[in-house]
């Protein structure tokens, strides 16, 4: 069984780089993880598509040199660089055309708890890799944006009062636990302008967040939520609800979002479907931490 992301255990990370400029800021990025989490190792990987691998090898064959040496030497150099954490690391380096499969293969083979990629990355490319990555992994995925600010102060946790999205909230508290940092939740709720013009527009919102207060009694009471948490409620009046997230992310300046790999339809489309793909993808200025 999968051990919970909780402080008291020692979380092993796996970061993928791509030679590229967002390495230095993953790299950042995880060593100021390191201060606020219980972090035991952390493995660097890259890995080389092999067919990029064939095109290369002849020119580096006859000095002797492989494409693996010299990819080995320039994540050793950016780790040396931009890496100042104390906790032990690996650098892997492998080579295959299906990066997904790799790295959930090495997820499992070093028992990763969180895989860390960019937002902005080869990695990502149109998204589609981090979705499968989301799919496949047993482990939780850490996306990083290029401006992502180094801090751990303010969680925010999107929720649709399903079990999965229950989670997060224990995951947030262990996050925050070194940081003393404040965590919120989030419920984005929409009530269809077609019914306007034949209810009392005032009422029917009354009303929506009376139901939405209960429901949040009820959640508390069910996964032993804590009342210091405070929920807030919001109308997405047009938007979708990823957009009314990040607007209110960015708003009362969050430094994460917390939200759980699935949820439940039953309620709202949060979790499912186009929208959990669309938060995988747009480029947010804080990351998003992927619970599964």
């Amino acid at each position: 069984m999968k051990k919970k992301i909780k402080l008291e255990n020692e979380l092993i990370l796996m970061v993928a780089l791509d030679l590229t400029e967002m390495d230095p800021i993953l790299l950042r990025y995880v060593s100021f993880l390191c201060k606020v989490w219980n972090i035991e190792h952390l493995y660097f990987t890259h890995n080389i598509k092999q067919y990029k691998l064939y095109d290369l090898y002849d020119e580096f064959l006859e000095e002797g040199i492989t494409v693996e040496d010299i990819v080995d030497r320039a994540l050793n150099k950016a780790v040396e660089e931009h890496y100042t954490a104390s906790v032990p690391y690996t650098v892997i380096i492998t080579s295959d055309d299906y990066t997904e499969s790799i790295l959930s293969h090495l997820a499992k083979e070093y028992k990763i708890d969180i895989m860390v990629t960019g937002n902005k990355d080869e990695l990502q490319g149109t998204g589609a890799l981090t979705q499968k990555l989301v799919r496949m992994l047993d482990a939780s995925v850490l996306l990083v944006p290029e401006e992502a600010r180094r801090g751990m102060d303010n969680v925010l946790i999107p929720t649709d009062f399903s079990s999965a999205s229950a989670k997060c909230f224990e995951v947030a508290d262990s996050l925050v636990e070194r940081s003393g940092g404040k965590i919120e939740a989030l419920h984005v709720y929409n009530i269809p302008s077609f019914f306007f013009p034949y209810i009392n527009t005032e009422k029917a919102i009354d009303k929506t967040k009376l139901h939405l207060k209960e429901k949040v009694v009820q959640f508390r009471k069910k996964f032993k939520i804590r009342e210091e948490i405070p929920f807030k409620y919001i109308d997405r009046r047009g938007l979708s609800v990823v957009e009314a997230i990040e607007i209110h992310a960015e708003k009362d300046d969050f430094d994460i979002i917390v939200t759980s790999a699935r949820g439940s339809n039953n309620i709202t489309s949060l979790f499912v479907g186009s929208v959990t793909n669309d938060l995988l993808i747009r480029n947010r200025k804080m990351p998003l931490l992927v619970i599964h």
